[in-house]
């Protein structure tokens, strides 16, 4: 694995895929307080919890994809007609429909992460995009 081959869009997609991995289950999508006491929920959990675990399983599988695109690219998988890279971009548009769905469904109790998840999904799909369009940028070393 030579990660210095890797272009900036990349680093979008792959890292930001796996900090969006974490953060659909560390960070704080709701937050309730009582007094002294806080109680936060992650997006894969309730309310709506369906379309933050959805969201989570698409983002493993982008994730899987671009690592099996740029460490393994003789591993041929199914893709639609539109070609393995705009494929992973409609996916990764997906998750952000389903993050801002989840948003819409119960607007009480908003936390900070809820924003940070939806913010690092778009950066995925950015990152995706650009790839699609063949304008990655390399990283200078």
């Amino acid at each position: 694995m030579d990660f210095s081959k890797l272009s900036r869009e990349d680093w979008m997609v792959g890292g930001g895929g796996i900090l969006l991995i974490i953060f659909l289950f560390a960070l704080p999508f709701y937050s309730v307080s009582a007094g002294i006491f806080t109680a936060t929920f992650a997006a894969t959990s309730s309310p709506a919890s369906i379309w933050g675990i959805i969201a989570l399983i698409l983002a493993i599988a982008v994730v899987v994809d671009w690592a099996l695109a740029n460490f393994s690219p003789e591993t041929q998988i199914p893709t639609s007609a539109l070609g393995r890279d705009m494929t992973r971009t409609a996916v990764a548009g997906v998750i952000v429909l389903l993050l801002l769905l989840k948003l819409v469904l119960h607007t009480s109790y908003l936390g900070w992460g809820c924003f940070v998840d939806i913010i690092v999904a778009v950066v995925v799909v950015y990152g995706a995009w650009m790839i699609a369009q063949g304008k990655s940028t390399p990283v200078k070393a």
